[in-house]
């Protein structure tokens, strides 16, 4: 285990701030991942999130004080990537794109029936079209809840708004989601747009 490895988010900035590489390979290695999810699901397609993802990480090599230690690293860090998807969904509009990448192929579990397995296939589908239906303020709001676990506040200090508004977003997004997804929606209640399979 290296010193990295064990080391606060905070501790490893103000290493890599200080000229320590490696602080910034831990980060990396800490939060590509998540990065990349979030921006694929706000985006839904794969080759530009892990452009966005690039990007993102780019800024954070070139400008490491942008963000200051008073802060989460994490929030910031989702803030940079929110930003990241919403100035390319503002470049597709501009040049009228239209995302065309399917769902990454996953490893199939030969246990899975043919017809559950094509059931499974089908919700992710429906999950997928319905979180790109949404505005993108309510999509951000969404993914970061349901997905990365954040809390109203902390979504709020990413979005660089309030909690109540973020409450007020979420709730117009689960009732959309619940709507267009009623048919999918399971006796127990649970909502299917937490069933969407991560990459």
């Amino acid at each position: 285990m290296t010193p990295q490895s064990t080391s606060t988010d905070s501790e490893l900035l103000l290493a890599f701030q200080h000229g320590d590489e490696n602080a910034f390979d831990a980060l990396f290695g800490r939060y590509r991942t998540r990065v990349i999810n979030i921006a694929w699901r706000i985006l839904g397609d794969e080759d530009t999130a892990q452009d966005v993802a690039q990007k993102v990480f780019i800024k954070v090599y070139t400008a490491p004080k942008a963000c200051r230690l008073d802060s989460a690293f994490s929030t910031w860090l989702y803030s940079v990537t929110t930003n990241a998807c919403l100035d390319e969904i503002r470049r597709r509009k501009r040049s009228r794109s239209v995302p065309s990448q399917e769902l990454t192929e996953r490893i199939v579990d030969p246990a899975v029936s043919p017809q559950a397995r094509a059931e499974s296939e089908e919700l992710a589908r429906e999950v997928k079209a319905a979180l790109a239906s949404l505005p993108e303020n309510q999509r951000i709001a969404i993914v970061l809840q349901r997905y990365e676990g954040l809390s109203y506040q902390q979504i709020a200090d990413v979005m660089k708004t309030s909690a109540g508004a973020v409450d007020s977003l979420l709730f117009r997004a689960k009732h959309t989601l619940k709507t267009r997804l009623s048919l999918y929606i399971e006796n127990d209640d649970r909502s299917a747009v937490a069933q969407i399979p991560a990459r």
